[in-house]
C-alpha cells in the first residue's frame, strides 16, 4: 500500500514515526557530537556542557540512532533485512572492539617507550643545564627541593639556595646543606666530625639559618677551644624518613668520613616520604590509558612522562615505586638502621638515634644494637617552657639550643665526644 492508498490515521501515524526518527536522530547526533569534541579537545571545557561522561554520551547516541532506524525502516523491514542489519551491526562492532584494543596496547606501548626515555639519566641532564625540573606541588617544600640524581634519594634540597621559605632565611651550600659553607671532602687534621640525617626537625622547620641543633652543636663545640675542630655537617632534608635518611647518608655523606652520626628520630619516619618518585604501570588493568588520552588531556598530561615527583597528596600508592615502599612501617624501619649499623661498622663511625623516642623505636634499636637516645629520657619534663617544644617534631630556637646542649652532653657521657676542660675561674681582686 503506497503513501496515496493510506487511510488518514495510518497516514498520520506513518508522519509521526518519521518524525519521532527524526528527534531521535538530532538526540543521537548530539550525542556523538558531544563525544567527537571531547576527544577533539579533551576534558578542558567539559564541565561547560556537562558532558564528563562520554561513554553513556556514546552509548546513549548510538541507541538512538538505532531507535531511529527502527522507527524510519524497521517497521518496514523483512526478516531478510534485519539478518542483514544484524550482520553488519556485529561486524561494526567487532571492528571498534578490534580499533579499541589495538589503540589500548598502542597507547600502552608508546607510553612505556617515553617513560623509558625519560630516564633519571635524562633528569640528570636536564639538571646540569639548569631546566626545570618536574616536581609538582602546592606545597610550600616544593619551592627549596629537587629530584635527585640519585633515585634510591629521591629528593634534596636545592644547592646554593639564599631566599625566603616561611618567613625564614633558608641557606645551602653546594651540597644541598643547610649550612653557610662548604666543607672539605678531606677531613682536616684535629677534626672530628659529625653528621646528622634527619627531617624537618633536625632541618630546623620555621627557624631562622643557623639556629638548627646540629648548628648550634657546632658552635657550642667550637668554643671549648679544647685544641680539635668540630663540624657537624646536617643533611636533614623535611619529609625525610629513616630509608632515606640512610640513603642521604650513603650518597652524599660517606665521602665526609664522619665520626659520628646521628639520626634525628621522628615518629612520622615509619611513613613514606613526603615526596614520591612515581614510575606508572602500563600494565595495570584498572584504568585505560586510552581512554584518559581521548577524554582526559589534563590527565594524560600527567601519566604520559614516566618519572614523577609527586606530595603526599597526590600521588598514587600503587605507583610507588617498590623500593620506596618497602621503607615504611617497623619493618622498613629496622630494615635500615641495619643497614646503618653496618655502614658504620664498614667506614668506621658511630650511631646514635637522637629525639622523642617512644617504646617502638626503642625496642627497634635495641633489636639491631644501635645506641638511642630519648629526649623523653634527657630532658627532665617541665625543666623548660612548653613554647620551646623540645618534645615535639619542630621546636622553635629556643628548643633547639636545648637540643644542641643535651646531645653534647650525651655524646660526652658516651665517649664520643672529649669533656669539656673547665674554665679556671678568675681570683676576685686577683
Amino acid at each position: 500500500m503506497n503513501e496515496e492508498q493510506k487511510s488518514g490515521p495510518a497516514k498520520m501515524f506513518s508522519v509521526l514515526l518519521k518524525l519521532a526518527a527524526l528527534g531521535f536522530l538530532a538526540i543521537g547526533a548530539v550525542c556523538l557530537l558531544l563525544v567527537a569534541l571531547l576527544i577533539y579537545k579533551g576534558d578542558v571545557w567539559a564541565f561547560i556542557i556537562y558532558a564528563e561522561k562520554p561513554i553513556p554520551h556514546f552509548l546513549g547516541g548510538i541507541g538512538s540512532l538505532f531507535i531511529a532506524y527502527v522507527l524510519y525502516y524497521g517497521i518496514h523491514n523483512t526478516s531478510k533485512d534485519w539478518l542483514r542489519f544484524g550482520g553488519r551491526t556485529l561486524m561494526a562492532t567487532l571492528s571498534l572492539a578490534l580499533s579499541l584494543a589495538a589503540g589500548e596496547i598502542g597507547v600502552r606501548a608508546w607510553y612505556t617507550a617515553r617513560q623509558n626515555a625519560n630516564s633519571m639519566e635524562k633528569l640528570r641532564i636536564k639538571q646540569r643545564d639548569g631546566k626545570p625540573l618536574p616536581v609538582k606541588s602546592t606545597h610550600a617544600l616544593a619551592i627549596i627541593v629537587q629530584p635527585s640524581e640519585d633515585s634510591r634519594v629521591v629528593y634534596e634540597l636545592q644547592p646554593n639556595l639564599n631566599t625566603e621559605f616561611g618567613h625564614r632565611r633558608v641557606r645551602t651550600n653546594s651540597e644541598g646543606m643547610r649550612k653557610d659553607r662548604d666543607y672539605a671532602v678531606e677531613k682536616p687534621a684535629k677534626t672530628i666530625r659529625i653528621i646528622g640525617i634527619g627531617d624537618s626537625g633536625m632541618f630546623g622547620w620555621d627557624i631562622e639559618q643557623n639556629e638548627d641543633y646540629m648548628d648550634v652543636l657546632e658552635t657550642n663545640l667550637n668554643k671549648r677551644q679544647d685544641g680539635s675542630v668540630y663540624e657537624a655537617l646536617n643533611l636533614a632534608v623535611p619529609g625525610y624518613n629513616t630509608q632515606l635518611e640512610v640513603e642521604m647518608l650513603r650518597s652524599k655523606g660517606l665521602k665526609y668520613k664522619p665520626d659520628i652520626v646521628v639520626v634525628g628520630w621522628c615518629e612520622n619516619d615509619y611513613s613514606l616520604p613526603y615526596f614520591m618518585l612515581e614510575k606508572e604501570n602500563y600494565r595495570r588493568r584498572d584504568i585505560s590509558f586510552l581512554y584518559n588520552l581521548l577524554f582526559k588531556r589534563t590527565k594524560h598530561t600527567e601519566v604520559a612522562p614516566g618519572f614523577r615527583l609527586t606530595d603526599q597528596r597526590e600521588y598514587d600508592k600503587k605507583s610507588v615505586l617498590p623500593e620506596l615502599s618497602s621503607g615504611t612501617d617497623a619493618k622498613g624501619v629496622t630494615t635500615a638502621l641495619k643497614e646503618l649499623k653496618q655502614m658504620g661498622a664498614q667506614n668506621g663511625f658511630k650511631v646514635l638515634v637522637f629525639g622523642p623516642m617512644k617504646n617502638p623505636i626503642r625496642k627497634i634499636c635495641k633489636e639491631v644494637g644501635i645506641p638511642c637516645s630519648s629526649t623523653y629520657d634527657l630532658i627532665p619534663e617541665g625543666k623548660y617552657p612548653r613554647e620551646y617544644l623540645i618534645y615535639w617534631m619542630h621546636p622553635n630556637s629556643k628548643g633547639h639550643a636545648v637540643l644542641a646542649e643535651y646531645l653534647e652532653k650525651d655524646l660526652v657521657k658516651r665517649g664520643w665526644l672529649p669533656q669539656a676542660e673547665k674554665k679556671e675561674q678568675p681570683i676576685p681582686g686577683g
